[in-house]
């Protein structure tokens, strides 16, 4: 894992990922995994990747931002 992965603000899905504990491993809709840390409002820098991905109607994983 870089330090740049530590560093950006991923973003997640609601349904595969409802309700992370702190340390727990979790996947970014980028693809990332590493242990969650707490969901960031207003995050220094956000994953390009995960944006872009979040802009979509439908996540890699299947899931919509809609669903939960």
């Amino acid at each position: 894992m870089t330090a740049e992965i530590e560093r950006a603000a991923h973003a997640y899905c609601p349904v595969c990922t409802p309700d992370p504990g702190r340390g727990d491993l979790v996947t970014a809709l980028c693809g990332a995994t590493h242990p969650f840390w707490g969901r960031r409002e207003r995050p220094v820098n956000n994953c390009p990747a995960c944006e872009a991905l979040a802009a979509g109607t439908v996540y890699p994983c299947g899931h919509t931002g809609s669903e939960r």
